[in-house]
This record gives C-alpha cells, structure tokens and sequence, in this order.
C-alpha cells in the first residue's frame, strides 16, 4: 500500500479527515469506505469520528452511461458546463485509472475545442487549461471541481491487479482500490462527479 501513498496499520486502520471539502463530497468519499476499517490517508494519526464539514454544496452524482465514446462526451460536457458557469480551466481535474485513459480525455477535450493536458503529481495543467492527471497523481491535490472518470465495473477494481493473489491479500487489494477513490473523490473542493461506461463499480454504488 505505501507504493501507492496510502498506509495500512494493522486492525487499527485511521484516517485524517480534511475541511477543505464540502459536506456532501465528504460524506460521499466517507461511504466508499464504509463497513471496512481504514488507513490514514495523509500519513496524520487521526479518528473520524465525529468529523464534519462546515461547507455545503452540490451531492455528488455518478453518470453511467452506455460506452466509452459516451463517457468521454459526458465528461466535456459537464466541464464544458462549468466553464460556462465561470469556473477557471485550471480549477477543474478529471481523474482516471490509468495512463491510457489519461490520453482518451485529453484528445476528447482538444477534439471539443477545450483547452486540457495531461499533469503528474504535485502538478497541473498549466493556466487556461483542464488538467487531466490519474487519481494516484491527485494525491495531496485539490480542485474546485473534479470528474472522476471511467469508475466502470470492469475498470475499478482493477482486477487484474487482484486475480491470482492468495485469498489472504485480496482483502488488502479490495481495501486499496477504496482507499484510491476516496483520494480521488476529496480532492473536489464544490463539486464532484463521477462517470462510468456501462454498469458503474460497485464500489461507488449507493
């Protein structure tokens, strides 16, 4: 889990909770971890308990929608809404899962005429632009508004990553693809959406 930025302790699993988010996005990123016990994110001893938001704003949605074409024509538009709303290209992440999805938006922004790039950790696209980064390049990131793309069934959990471990480390696996879309999903500090081609996981159902 550290290669990943993210530390399981044991049976005593906590996690520091952060006030730059809104209620509704905190709640969210709170039940996709609920029933299991969890690490601290921020590498901050801390419990949850207790722990609320002063801010309000928009409930998170989740969009599914028939396939990746779609997908990629749902998040442009959705960012293209907030960039008519007034929200700055540089206020506005879209996480993925991995590298080549990383590609599948940028060329899906620059096809749409919106400006975006692709940005690694600890940096983004530059002013004037959507930045397009994976959700393990967000952490310690934040943003006035994020799409958390492609949380399909088939892409999150990463299966690949779980078949043929031992039954014992499938539970840590679980956990870790959790543990990612709760990084993803607080680093939106208004708004958060989050979309799926096909089916979404059932990670992120409610």
């Amino acid at each position: 889990m550290s290669r990943f930025g993210i530390n399981i302790r044991g049976r005593s699993r906590r996690l520091k909770l952060n006030y730059r988010t809104t209620a509704e996005n905190l709640d969210y990123a709170m039940s996709l971890l609920s029933g299991i016990e969890y690490s601290d994110l921020e590498d901050a001893p801390e419990t949850a308990s207790g722990y609320r938001s002063v801010r309000s704003g928009p409930v998170p949605s989740v969009l599914a929608v028939a396939d990746a074409s779609a997908e990629v024509e749902a998040v442009v538009s959705r960012v293209r809404s907030w960039l008519s709303a007034g929200v700055s290209p540089e206020a506005i992440a879209v996480l993925v899962r991995s590298e080549r999805s990383v590609n599948r938006a940028v060329d899906g922004f620059l096809g749409a005429g919106i400006s975006a790039s692709s940005a690694s950790g600890g940096s983004v696209a530059g002013k004037g632009k959507v930045t397009v980064m994976t959700m393990h390049s967000s952490k310690g990131m934040e943003f006035q508004c994020v799409v958390v793309m492609g949380a399909g069934a088939t892409e999150i959990p990463a299966m690949w990553t779980i078949n043929g471990l031992p039954e014992a480390e499938r539970f840590d696996a679980l956990l870790r693809e959790r543990s990612l879309l709760y990084v993803a999903a607080t680093r939106a500090r208004d708004e958060l959406v989050i979309t799926s081609a096909g089916e979404p996981s059932e990670l992120i159902r409610r």
